[in-house]
């Protein structure tokens, strides 16, 4: 693949379609130091990078510059960059690039999704404002406006993604939490249950964004589809799992699962990214490592921390 690297000014980049990133990447910050490594995760307001000496978490109100070290990664910045300045078409034309770079490309894959559905949206709205209109034109004679305070409207957007989805949420610090799940809802249905982590929607992680923000992610309907990450711990009362994993890109993956298995039994899935072992991050692990921790659990038990994607259809009317 021919190397590409280009710079980025990330200083007013916010509220992005975030993707963990790979590769020899390169930060250089406002006091002038120079930060290699590797970019793990990425939040609206910070960066966590990995480096010779550890994580790093690095706001982004201190970095100057930031280069990227595949063609790949480039082109999903900018079409992130296009996306925060609203020019959408650029950011589609992007992120397609990104698709034909590499077609396995969960960013590129999620972001055309994403954009397609609001565009579609944004044309239908655009159909809607004469009507719109002559209904503000009807409510001039009903008295002013009622502005509602940030908590009453917090409070109405939780109901409605009650209503909508089926999901309430609560957050623990910076960890968004499912507090339950509406029996039968769309979330229900999708396989969310509560207790479960929210780690991202339609990719982009909310990790240290306000409850608010978060619920309007969620009500967000850029299609009939919302598509999120959520984390869950199983234990298995069997270090023999009955399933195969693999070390992918994304992380070590649960690959196959036999059919009766005590990994099957515990509600393991295929597709499953095993995040955790037994409280052990499993980021840099070896797949050797990792499996002789399987095996060597204590009482015969092994928990383990996975990833998972969940696509909540729409419920009409929503």
């Amino acid at each position: 693949m021919k190397r590409l690297l280009c710079l980025f000014a990330i200083l007013t980049a916010y509220n992005l379609l975030l993707t963990p990133c790979t590769g020899a990447d390169t930060i250089y910050t406002k006091d002038n130091k120079e930060i290699k490594g590797i970019i793990v995760e990425e939040y609206g307001d910070r960066i966590l990078i990995s480096t010779v000496d550890g994580e790093r978490s690095l706001m982004k109100s201190e970095l100057r510059e930031l280069y990227f070290d595949t063609e790949e990664q480039n082109l999903i910045k900018l079409a992130e960059l296009a996306r925060d300045r609203g020019d959408l078409i650029k950011a589609f034309v992007y992120y397609d690039k990104a698709f034909k770079v590499n077609p396995d490309s969960k960013a590129a894959k999620d972001g055309i999704v994403f954009l397609q559905g609001y565009l579609f949206k944004k044309d239908m709205a655009k159909k809607e404002q004469d009507i719109n209109r002559r209904n503000e034109y009807e409510a001039r004679g009903a008295g002013p406006a009622v502005i509602k305070t940030e908590e009453e409207k917090l409070a109405g957007d939780i109901e409605k993604l009650r209503k909508t989805a089926g999901i309430e949420l609560q957050q623990d610090g910076t960890i968004t939490l499912i507090k339950n799940v509406v029996g039968e809802s769309p979330a229900y249905q999708a396989g969310m249950r509560k207790g479960d982590l929210l780690i991202a929607v339609w990719g982009r992680l909310v990790k240290y964004l306000s409850l608010q923000d978060v619920v309007e992610l969620l009500l967000e309907k850029t299609s009939l589809e919302t598509k999120c990450t959520i984390e869950r711990s199983i234990d298995s009362g069997s270090r023999d799992l009955g399933a195969d994993f693999k070390m992918l890109f994304d992380g070590m993956t649960i690959s196959n699962i036999k059919e009766g298995s005590p990994a099957a039994d515990a509600g393991f899935k295929t597709g499953d990214i095993i995040a955790q072992i037994n409280g052990s991050l499993t980021r840099y692990m070896p797949l050797k490592k990792a499996l002789e921790l399987i095996k060597r659990s204590k009482g015969g038990t092994v928990r383990l921390t996975f990833r998972r994607d969940l696509v909540i259809w729409g419920k009409e009317g929503g």
